[in-house]
């Protein structure tokens, strides 16, 4: 992986230092524990991608799952409840979470991982640290509830212009931003239809025109992520997203 050199680091105010740990043992294992830590992140970036379509694949090849029946059986009330409240539910856990943030959240720690451990392997990096944690403010980033501030660790202490493309994408996982959460809910609402059209017992014009609605809904989605990321890009900056080091 090609970077363009970058300035050295400065020490971010309360961090424990900007030099590596001292010892021939410590700067031997540190890309090897950098490229371990990048496959983990690629595991998990890969759970994530095939949770709304292994969940749809399940639907589509369990016979057992009878939507159509169940829907049948529905009283008008279970309807409401159905369009007002598990429809919502549903389409922002599969649109926003699983299509969006969780991916999001993850690949780009991957990436960064990787270009640590190639860092860890050339020399002028053996006097300083590779990466650094800053605090976040508590309701700023996603996650389960904490008492105080949230870690948000692996950014680059040296940056690059690969670390700053990663930094934004990293930024855009671990921030919740409403205008791209609600650019992501087409989707999710897409991922509704598309299990409604993987149950097999419904009628097949619905389920085609279900098929055919989430496409539309897809796409319609891809757009508006598209233009939310744009603006966001626009706006984040390095230093902004915790990068150190003047280019």
């Amino acid at each position: 992986m090609h970077e363009e050199p970058a300035a050295p680091a400065t020490a971010a105010p309360g961090a424990a230092g900007a030099t590596a740990p001292s010892g021939t043992l410590a700067l031997v294992l540190r890309p090897l524990g950098y490229w371990c830590l990048a496959w983990v992140w690629l595991v998990i970036w890969l759970i994530t991608v095939l949770i709304a379509p292994g969940a749809l694949a399940y639907v589509y090849f369990d016979d057992e799952i009878v939507l159509g029946q169940a829907l049948g059986d529905t009283p008008f009330f279970g309807y409401v409840m159905l369009v007002l409240v598990l429809v919502p539910i549903v389409a922002a856990i599969m649109g926003p979470a699983a299509m969006f943030y969780l991916p999001t959240m993850t690949w780009p720690l991957a990436l960064l991982c990787f270009v640590y451990a190639f860092r860890g392997l050339r020399p002028s990096y053996a006097s300083e640290r590779l990466s650094h944690t800053t605090q976040a403010p508590r309701g700023t980033t996603l996650g389960p509830p904490t008492i105080g501030t949230v870690a948000l660790s692996l950014k680059p202490n040296r940056r690059s212009r690969v670390t700053d493309v990663l930094m934004k994408w990293y930024m855009a996982g671990w921030s919740l931003e409403m205008p791209t959460f609600l650019a992501a809910l087409p989707a999710g609402l897409a991922w509704v239809l598309l299990f409604v059209w993987a149950s097999r017992d419904i009628a097949e014009p619905v389920r085609q025109g279900c098929l055919a609605a989430a496409v539309v809904l897809v796409l319609v989605s891809v757009v508006l992520v598209a233009r939310a990321l744009r603006a966001d890009f626009r706006r984040w900056t390095p230093a902004s997203a915790g990068g150190r080091g003047p280019r």
